[in-house]
């Protein structure tokens, strides 16, 4: 008990040194912002040097807060590593699990697996947050996390990636659109009609502007959007179309709002799972377990029954970006 005291006292330093703040680091911790200067307090005076400086705004560390955090971190991954190694002796999986996701990763599809996979291990907790790319690979990075969710994983210092699926894009348009009537349309067409869009900065975006300029084409584009929820409602309304991932559209499709168009040639959006470590690393039970059944119920050989239908919260409300 006194290392876990230990460890958590050091992992409040980080956090308060990552985040400059009290506050912010002790929501993470769910402890009050006097408890967690408290911690800080106690290293300072146990090892007789300030590491934080307060009398600036935002917080800025001392030249022996910087060194401290460096080996604070070291220290935090061996132990981690350490924990993670032991852990493997344990006969059934147990603890809590925490997955970053994208919104458009389909929240209905992992509710669902997080529900079945929790009655299948009822000693493990699956909690699951929803942000921004950035967010994701920041708490992943920050260990504040075990697995990520996002598109178009990029490879990170620090940061793994397990392929998750290969989403098939369709160009999404009203049904009462002309090309709503095709079976199929090509990639060099699409000049003819203008183009609802994501917000450029997205990985989405980049692919798909990427995807266009190598088939020679450079539609209109009337509007930017950074969320799915968006783009499908400027698009059910007016005459333009969007390249969308086909299965975040299943409601819409399903209900006769919106139509898909098979594209060509084949344009898809990779779904990857990232962690913090080392390629090769071994996991908790409780966590290989549950990247064993996500993959098993949300990747490559489908979704095994799963409903396919996605909620995207509205932008306004909470986003939900590519």
């Amino acid at each position: 008990m006194l290392i876990c005291y230990a460890m958590q006292g050091l992992r409040i330093f980080c956090d308060v040194a990552n985040h400059r703040s009290f506050s912010l680091a002790a929501a993470q911790h769910g402890i009050t912002q006097s408890a967690a200067s408290q911690r800080v307090g106690q290293l300072e005076k146990k090892l007789g040097v300030k590491l934080i400086d307060r009398s600036v705004r935002p917080l800025t560390l001392t030249e022996a807060g910087a060194e401290f955090l460096r080996g604070c971190q070291e220290l935090l991954e061996r132990y981690d590593r350490l924990e993670q190694r032991v852990s493997r002796y344990k006969t059934q999986a147990e603890g809590v699990v925490r997955v970053d996701a994208i919104y458009s990763a389909g929240i209905d599809l992992l509710n669902h697996v997080k529900e079945s996979f929790e009655s299948l291990h009822p000693g493990v907790r699956v909690v699951i947050e929803y942000k921004h790319p950035d967010e994701v690979y920041e708490a992943v990075c920050e260990r504040r996390c075990d697995l990520g969710i996002l598109s178009y994983p990029e490879r990170l210092q620090q940061v793994q990636t397990i392929p998750l699926r290969d989403e098939p894009m369709a160009v999404v348009c009203s049904p009462r659109h002309p090309v709503a009537s095709l079976g199929r349309v090509q990639a060099s067409h699409l000049q003819a009609w203008s183009m609802v869009a994501f917000e450029h900065t997205l990985p989405v975006a980049r692919h798909i502007r990427r995807y266009l300029r190598d088939h020679g084409v450079q539609p209109e584009v009337v509007n930017m959007f950074d969320n799915i929820d968006t783009i499908k409602s400027a698009v059910a309304v007016t005459d333009q179309i969007a390249i969308l991932p086909k299965r975040t559209v299943s409601r819409e499709l399903a209900a006769g709002t919106l139509a898909a168009v098979e594209l060509g040639p084949r344009l898809v959006r990779p779904m990857g799972v990232i962690y913090r470590g080392k390629s090769g690393q071994g996991f908790g039970p409780a966590v290989q377990a549950f990247i064993d059944y996500l993959l098993k119920h949300a990747g490559p050989e489908g979704d095994d029954g799963v409903d396919q239908t996605e909620v995207e919260p509205n932008r306004q409300l909470v986003g939900s970006r590519g």
